[in-house]
């Protein structure tokens, strides 16, 4: 029985595996891909191919702000959309760190009819001031919405949409509407979502490689490699490049800080090391490649080959034997008659024998009552 316990063991290694690579798991190197639906009212998901010139589209507050406004200008281009804010078409946004101590920017997306989200920029400020912002995007139907974020450079959009994209004005160039509900997928949602202080003197960029940084250390691989020392995946080797990366530049910036607050090779280095902890954070968390597919079917191999070890162990060695008395059964005395018959058991053309006798005096009687 000892041998059954550790196939068990494997069997549910196994089974783990195979439910892990039916769906991301919650727990582990990698985290849970949420859906997050939009449930506020007249969101609209729209196309433009078949625009001529450019439509007016209007962008809605959320709960989390409700006065926040944007009024956007789209036109369709061969090949892509293009999207224009002009210097005023933003209104009612509060610092992003209110929503969450994690949050320092937000970022504009367009949002797919399937749920992907395409990162198309950070608005940015001049004090309270919002800059004027040209973006474009190769999605030809899709929904806006902007999100609190802790650095421009996400892959995967925060729980924390603060705008959303409803129907602009009427008339003949205008953006058609899509029927649709308005959701998107991510990996990103753990946050801390108690508001946070305001750092004043010091560069936002500077503000968002930290918390890159920061979140990029406790996230997926990154974090676990810390307390465990096996081979690593491909790419789980780019995620760490990428985070020594990260650093190497936030120190350079906060090098280029302390030197001289002004240089502008502190926003410089600040905005590399965010793009590259981001894209470490990304990797190490599943967001992007294939790290999670590639080590769940390692961790299946490494299941089957242990199995197969099991097996060919007890078959080799084969199922211990435990001594035990021997008992000898009690003798049966026969009387002579039937000891000398052959036991039917033991004897199968006995029964024929027996069951084509019977037939046979059935059929006799019934012949001779006729």
């Amino acid at each position: 029985m000892r041998y059954w316990f550790p196939l068990c063991a494997v069997l549910l290694v196994a089974s783990t595996s195979l439910s892990l690579a039916a769906g991301p798991a919650a727990t582990g190197p990698t985290v849970q891909l949420k859906v997050v639906e939009i449930n506020e009212p007249g969101g609209q998901i729209l196309s433009y191919r078949h625009l001529a010139g450019s439509s007016e589209v209007q962008m809605r507050g959320t709960q989390l702000a409700p006065d926040a406004r944007v009024k956007l200008k789209i036109g369709s281009r061969p090949g892509f959309v293009e999207l224009d804010i002009n210097r005023g078409g933003i209104s009612g946004l509060r610092p992003a760190h209110e929503l969450g101590k994690d949050f320092l920017t937000y970022v504009l997306w367009a949002v797919s009819v399937d749920g992907r989200a395409s990162n198309l920029g950070e608005i940015t400020f001049e004090g309270d001031r919002p800059i004027p912002v040209n973006l474009t995007t190769p999605y030809q139907t899709f929904w806006l919405m902007v999100t609190a974020e802790p650095n421009y450079a996400v892959v995967d959009p925060s729980t924390q949409v603060v705008l959303y994209s409803v129907k602009g004005a009427t008339g003949d160039n205008q953006a058609l509407p899509i029927k649709g509900h308005l959701f998107f997928f991510t990996h990103y949602t753990g946050y801390e979502s108690q508001p946070g202080d305001a750092l004043d003197g010091i560069p936002n960029q500077l503000l968002q490689a930290r918390k890159a940084v920061e979140l990029a250390s406790k996230s997926g691989v990154l974090a676990e490699d810390r307390k465990t020392s096996r081979v690593k995946e491909k790419e789980e080797e780019y995620s760490h490049e990428a985070f020594a990366q990260a650093k190497t530049f936030l120190a350079q910036s906060e090098a280029a800080y302390a030197k001289n607050p002004r240089d502008q090779a502190v926003v410089q280095f600040a905005r590399t090391s965010a793009q590259s902890a981001e894209n470490a954070r990304a990797l190490a968390m599943g967001a992007v490649g294939n790290l999670l597919v590639r080590r769940l079917e390692s961790e299946l191999a490494e299941a089957r080959h242990e199995l197969s070890d099991l097996k060919i162990a007890k078959a080799t060695i084969g199922e211990p034997s435990v001594p035990q008395a021997k008992i000898e059964p009690a003798p049966v005395v026969l009387p002579p008659a039937a000891a000398a018959l052959p036991p039917l058991v033991k004897q199968p053309a006995l029964w024929f024998a027996v069951a084509g006798w019977a037939v046979a005096v059935v059929l006799l009687f019934r012949r001779r009552s006729i």
